[in-house]
């Protein structure tokens, strides 16, 4: 009689968890969220001369920006932490008659997981960071 009760019992608990959207598997489980990390990528964007060249605008995946006047760009994107982690920095000129005209380029970055520091060991994987320096090449005028 005694099994029969914990049984109903057991039952009764888990069916009233499941009417309620409750997970009984995550119970003692101390971490939500998705896993992130932070992926950095600066540097200089010069001509063939070593001259920086301004008003480049830098692109990696979603996030986007432009050269300083000392040709430095640094760009930050938070991602899922999965290794190798992939991304294409492109450089486009979008101001040819301010310093000239200057071919498009792009480059790979590659972060592997030894590059990540700073993580909590949980879920905050940590940022790595890239220097990525380019040369564009001046077009004819």
């Amino acid at each position: 009689m005694k099994i029969k009760y914990l049984k109903f019992k057991n039952w009764l608990i888990i069916s009233l968890a499941g009417l309620l959207g409750i997970n009984l598997s995550c119970v003692g489980r101390e971490e939500y969220g998705t896993p992130e990390a932070e992926f950095n990528v600066k540097g200089k964007v010069s001509d063939s001369e070593g001259n920086p060249i301004s008003g480049i605008k830098v692109e990696m995946g979603w996030t986007a920006g432009t050269t300083d006047t000392d040709g430095k760009y640094s760009l930050k994107t938070v991602d899922f932490p999965a290794m190798p982690k992939k991304y294409t920095v492109s450089f486009h000129d979008i101001d040819s008659i301010e310093n000239g005209f200057f071919a498009d380029d792009s480059v790979g970055v590659v972060f592997e997981r030894p590059d990540l520091s700073g993580g909590d060991g949980h879920w905050y994987e940590g940022s790595a960071t890239k220097t990525v320096d380019v040369t564009l090449e001046r077009l004819e005028d």
